[in-house]
């Protein structure tokens, strides 16, 4: 893609510019309403940009229709054909009589989908039409018709969404490799970050139609390019902190209505070399550490919630005009008290970034960032 912008009543899709290599697996992520589905179609043929080239091999895809493109897409909506088995569905785009590459034979094209749905776990689905399925059912089933395909290139728009967790876990590296064994780049589309992270070989974050940040897992983990990017990933995702540096007895400190904290020397460097007053403060929450309100260092609060979940456990604690998570092990979310308990949060000497409190943009990280 180069280039790449779509409108409808508003801009949908602003220049987007990305390369997938053969083989590749790129997780495509961002919020509902981000335009991964645009994106999609586009590629697809479905949808024509307004302005921008799509090149497959060297060729330019502007004058191909969709049915010549030899893409896989699984929509996000399934599109089964609801006259057909969850069998036959799969069997279409094998004996579909315009394939380009040919019909496949009926007994290769059989053992092919046996594979697949036994892959997915639906072969005792196989008589059924749509309608007798459920709406996990169905995600597979198109999956299923997308995966027996040998296309030039496999567009995937949220295809394990519907799933439950232990069932989308378990297909989510069977079908990754499954997908980087074969030759065809492959578009993972997915708004759930820490999918994007598992399977991607990168991961490209669009966010109101715009590329924020396009790296490897481990990059988009430990530096984020933005506010909008960090927000996206973590289980709970990153604290973010808006709050002004002041300058102390000649050293920097971070500051907001309760907090004073002094910054460490990467991100006070970075903070003098950008002038930027206002900032925010990205903190992960299993960085953070609950810690009896008298600690030194530690910044005063009282607990709003605490989820148990079994070896760890969310604590939301309050700090009078914010509330930040602290992902803490059980022990120490049971010594830390129950709910309207005065507690202390200790902030890390590092593993902080500093975002741009205007743009979003990241100012600095600091070293020794937690392993993804």
């Amino acid at each position: 893609m180069r280039g790449v912008s779509k409108s409808f009543h508003a801009r949908v899709l602003t220049d987007i510019g990305i390369d997938v290599a053969p083989g590749e697996l790129v997780a495509l992520t961002g919020p509902s309403g981000a335009g991964k589905t645009t994106f999609c179609r586009i590629l697809a043929g479905l949808e024509r940009p307004d302005a921008g080239t799509l090149l497959l091999r060297g060729q330019d895809l502007a004058a191909k229709p969709a049915g010549l493109r030899n893409i896989a897409f699984l929509f996000e909506s399934y599109a089964l054909y609801p006259h057909l088995t969850v069998r036959q569905n799969a069997l279409s785009p094998l004996q579909a009589p315009n394939r380009s590459t040919g019909r496949m034979d009926l007994t290769s094209a059989n053992r092919r989908v046996d594979e697949i749905l036994e892959l997915l776990e639906i072969s005792q689905l196989d008589g059924r039409l749509p309608g007798a399925l459920s709406g996990g059912q169905k995600q597979r089933a198109a999956l299923a018709r997308a995966l027996v395909q040998t296309p030039a290139v496999f567009l995937l728009d949220e295809p394990i969404s519907h799933l439950d967790a232990k069932l989308r876990h378990k297909l989510r590296g069977e079908i990754r490799r499954r997908l980087t064994a074969q030759p065809a780049p492959v578009i993972w589309s997915t708004p759930d970050g820490s999918e994007a992270l598992s399977v991607g070989d990168r991961v490209v974050v669009i966010d109101g139609g715009r590329v924020e940040q396009v790296g490897v897992p481990e990059d988009i983990w430990l530096r984020p390019a933005s506010v909008r990017v960090a927000r996206l990933f973590g289980d709970p995702p990153m604290n973010l902190i808006p709050g002004l540096l002041k300058r102390e007895s000649g050293a920097l400190s971070f500051q907001r209505r309760g907090m004073n904290l002094p910054l460490p020397p990467p991100l006070a460097a970075a903070a003098v070399l950008t002038g930027s007053e206002n900032v925010t403060l990205g903190v992960r929450p299993d960085r953070l550490r609950l810690e009896a309100i008298e600690t030194t260092g530690a910044i005063p609060g009282e607990i709003y919630s605490n989820e148990p979940f079994g070896k760890y456990a969310i604590v939301t604690v309050d700090l009078g005009s914010l509330l930040v998570k602290v992902k803490a092990t059980m022990a120490a979310a049971d010594g830390a008290g129950s709910v309207g308990k005065p507690v202390g949060i200790l902030f890390p000497d590092d593993e902080m970034t500093l975002f741009d409190g205007v743009t979003g943009a990241t100012l600095a990280h600091s070293s020794n960032q937690s392993e993804l």
